[in-house]
């Protein structure tokens, strides 16, 4: 069983119920404790003790529920642990730069009202990490392919409605970005 940080075994069964027990359910069943133990290679006493905490942290943060039958304790994956597993992702998330730039630019524009505050200033910042350089307030710049990426990041927040996603190919002064990013 791999090492985990403290809360990260926890995560990492989240995201797992989430992909796993998709499967499962579509194979006509829920996940059980005992699947997740198999699926964490937890074989000694020590292990399937980690595995049984971070399952009942879970469950006291209401992020998952756990059911019983036939005999077995059932575990489902509440809305609160969808949007948690939300978070983690949004967390992971990398654009993936390709070995030759295609020429194009990929321009991310919003408009967030104010009662929206934390989503705007959320964004700004998620594009920042993602490397976007910011050319106006509200608008970013990137060479790299990221419609999915922005999808994801708008849908999080609840404001895609608000982002505007341009592919551009010339902006004006655009040799300062392109020494910025690396780019020839």
């Amino acid at each position: 069983m791999k090492k985990h940080t403290k809360g990260g075994l926890g995560k990492t069964i989240l995201k797992g119920l989430v992909v796993g027990g998709l499967i499962l359910v579509a194979l006509g069943g829920s996940p059980s404790v005992s699947q997740i133990m198999k699926l964490f290679g937890a074989q000694n006493s020590n292990e399937r003790q980690r595995v049984n905490t971070a399952i009942r942290s879970l469950r006291k943060k209401r992020l998952v529920k756990i059911s019983y039958e036939k005999d077995k304790e059932i575990i489902q994956i509440t809305r609160g642990g969808r949007n948690r597993v939300l978070t983690y992702n949004i967390d992971d998330i990398k654009l993936k730069k390709p070995q030759k730039w295609d020429g194009h630019w990929r321009v991310v524009t919003f408009d967030i009202p104010n009662t929206k505050k934390k989503a705007r200033d959320a964004i700004n910042m998620k594009l920042k990490d993602l490397g976007f350089l910011p050319i106006q307030k509200s608008i970013f710049v990137s060479p790299y392919e990221a419609i999915n990426e922005i999808d994801f990041i708008g849908e999080h927040f609840m404001v895609r409605k608000n982002i505007k996603y341009i592919i551009a190919k010339k902006i004006e002064g655009d040799s300062e970005l392109k020494r910025r990013f690396g780019l020839r």
